[in-house]
């Protein structure tokens, strides 16, 4: 019911595979804010499985119920959206071109290049697994299908739906809240932000890996580097999870009071003038109260690491600034000195240590980098690795308990010097006070190349110019010279 005490359509009836796409007045289409198709090729198989067996039980038998499916009606646009359910029906639908040699009528679904190549691996497995239903199954398949005229409301079923028990990432779920939350004075310019706000969020959950191939960037980026970088103060470093992330992006999230397209602004280095800013339909920024207009670059955001959150517009303005900074120190084609020589020290010499270790060290540069832009990035990489290689050279296996006692156990955890620091020679000294480590070099005897102790420091000894020694002892000189190197 409406404020104004009107009743918002919203119908429910049980239809068929069949029925989904033959008695839609428009075709069924996914919207831009929809997560692109993940399913891997176990699922694939095991829907093809599971159909097949259910064809092969005696009649009668009921039909074969695959949960509830969330559409928008969308008038305007002349097509039925996808709210929820659309990788399974897109798995459908993909059998359905294997048994009878076509897409459902009516199917308008389209994708990103990311979701194709899942999508093409999904139908080489359904034309090669041994075990299929026949045709028949897409009459034999039925759905709950709830159909909303509003964007919002479409919104507001989804997120209930989805914290109830369906297993979806937090970052699905973040997404469908913070799209619900953007608001504007009209509809029009309601409809327009969301579709900036979404398209903003696809070019995050497109963005390449930065630690494992298996990982999306959307959930390493929330989980691994933001939770962490505002979460992680003092003694206060925990594995975190699906509900801290909940917990720190949504519940804990600010609700902007004024205009809900424009979202506050905090004093910070990134920001000496700015109150407030709001984001237009060209997606360019506007920064009150002396109109600084900014580029639809996401770098150029005035944001914080540890600053508020607000709902809708600042959510996703906020993940796209330090997806755009992750990038750009670890994928993004850049001519930066400093940033090239940083990733050197990344790929040479952190690739070759834990992966707890290296997300430590990314997770560090990454708020060193929007404390400090490129000053010094360089000389921090080379005194954070050597901070971490220590741990690596004292452990042969390393744990994720190891990775966050590098902080819990500091003087000062580090990320709260970043934090607080004014000058990159404040974080740098204390990294080289308090992280030296000389007795773990001077002591250690490990076989280059040998085993994943070996292994990095062979790396070490490489990337030094260190070939014609066998010992690590005395690497903080070493620090030193290459910087002196570097900028001679």
């Amino acid at each position: 019911m409406t404020s104004e005490g009107q009743f918002i359509p919203v119908h429910v009836e049980v239809l068929s595979f069949a029925s989904l796409f033959n008695e839609s007045a428009f075709p069924l289409a996914v919207d831009t804010y929809q997560r692109g198709f993940v399913w891997k090729d176990d699922k694939v198989r095991q829907l093809a499985d599971d159909l097949s067996a259910y064809q092969q039980e005696a009649d009668p038998k009921p039909p074969y119920y695959m949960g509830t499916v969330l559409v928008h009606r969308h008038e305007d646009k002349e097509k039925h959206f996808l709210i929820d359910g659309q990788q399974r029906i897109t798995a459908l639908c993909l059998l359905h071109q294997q048994l009878k040699d076509g897409l459902p009528d009516k199917c308008a679904l389209t994708y990103s290049p990311k979701s194709a190549r899942c999508i093409r691996a999904a139908s080489k497995v359904l034309r090669e697994h041994g075990s299929r239903p026949d045709a028949e199954i897409f009459d034999q398949i039925v759905f709950t299908v709830i159909s909303v005229d509003r964007v919002d409301l479409a919104f507001t079923f989804f997120d209930t739906q989805n914290n109830r028990g369906v297993p979806l990432h937090a970052t699905d779920l973040l997404k469908a809240y913070h799209l619900r939350a953007v608001d504007a004075e009209s509809v029009a310019r309601k409809e327009a932000l969301q579709t900036l706000c979404a398209q903003r969020w696809e070019g995050i959950q497109r963005g390449t890996p930065v630690l494992s191939h298996d990982q999306e960037f959307a959930q390493s980026l929330f989980a691994k580097f933001l939770w962490r970088a505002r979460y992680w103060t003092g003694q206060r470093v925990s594995l975190g999870g699906h509900d801290a992330l909940m917990e720190e992006f949504q519940q804990h999230t600010w609700k902007s009071e004024g205009d809900p397209a424009t979202i506050p602004l905090y004093r910070s280095r990134h920001n000496r003038l700015g109150t407030a800013l709001t984001l237009r339909r060209d997606g360019h920024g506007e920064i009150h109260t002396n109109r600084i207009s900014l580029s639809p670059k996401p770098e150029d955001l005035p944001f914080a690491m540890r600053q508020p959150i607000h709902k809708g517009i600042g959510f996703f303005l906020y993940a796209d600034k330090y997806a755009a900074l992750l990038r750009r120190l670890v994928v993004d084609p850049n001519d930066s000195v400093e940033v090239l020589r940083f990733r050197e020290v990344y790929e040479k010499l952190v690739m070759a240590n834990s992966l707890f270790l290296r997300e430590i060290f990314l997770l560090a540069a990454v708020m060193f980098a929007d404390q400090f832009d490129d000053e010094k990035l360089w000389e921090f990489s080379l005194w954070l690795d050597h901070a971490l290689g220590a741990i690596r050279l004292e452990k042969q296996q390393v744990r994720y308990e190891a990775a966050q006692n590098f902080f819990k156990q500091d003087t000062l955890n580090l990320l709260d010097v970043i934090a607080s620091g004014y000058r990159p020679e404040q974080v740098i000294a204390h990294l080289k006070v308090n992280h030296t480590h000389s007795k773990t070099y001077a002591d250690e005897t490990i076989e280059p190349g040998k085993g994943v102790q070996g292994i990095y420091k062979q790396a070490v000894l490489a990337y030094y110019g260190r070939i014609d020694v066998t010992s690590l002892n005395g690497k903080h000189t070493w620090i030193d010279t290459k910087l002196k190197e570097g900028s001679a």
